[in-house]
């Protein structure tokens, strides 16, 4: 059955941009936030009665640094992606992600949306819920998770 996941980060208790994506919520079933900040998720959890999967950020000082999740068969790897040098490179988030045999690999940070899909290795950032960097809006990302996974990234 599809499972719509919703992929957010880098909120920076700025609760106006959350609230900004509830037109986008109806068909929901997770929310992945990439941190910073952790303690946001408790707000969204309360706005929108979902469950939230989150770790924490470099501005973070509680939670998990990473996280693997299993939707519909497919292995999807979160983590902020400082630990990973990724404003420098990619390089080390993309071969942590074949190293664990991921799906998905997301991560945050760069306050930049990325997509890339390499082979059977998905790598993205949602970009910045609160304050996107070089020039772009303000934006989240949707999965659409069956047999196979769809990525729509939404600006607001």
């Amino acid at each position: 059955m599809k499972k719509t996941v919703l992929v957010m980060g880098d909120t920076h208790s700025q609760f106006e941009a959350t609230e900004a994506i509830n037109k986008h919520m109806k068909d929901v079933d997770l929310i992945l936030h990439t941190g910073d900040n952790y303690k946001d998720i408790n707000h969204i959890e309360g706005l929108y009665n979902i469950k939230i999967i989150g770790v924490k950020g470099n501005c973070d000082w509680y939670g998990k640094d990473e996280e693997i999740v299993l939707i519909n068969d497919k292995k999807i790897f979160i983590c902020h992606g400082h630990q990973y040098n990724v404003k420098t490179s990619l390089n080390n988030i993309f071969y942590k992600g074949k190293e664990i045999n991921a799906d998905v690999v997301i991560f945050g940070h760069t306050h930049v949306p990325y997509y890339i899909k390499e082979k059977d290795l998905i790598v993205l950032n949602p970009g910045s819920l609160s304050f996107p960097r070089n020039g772009y809006p303000k934006s989240f990302a949707i999965l659409e998770i069956d047999k196979s996974i769809e990525v729509e990234f939404i600006s607001l």
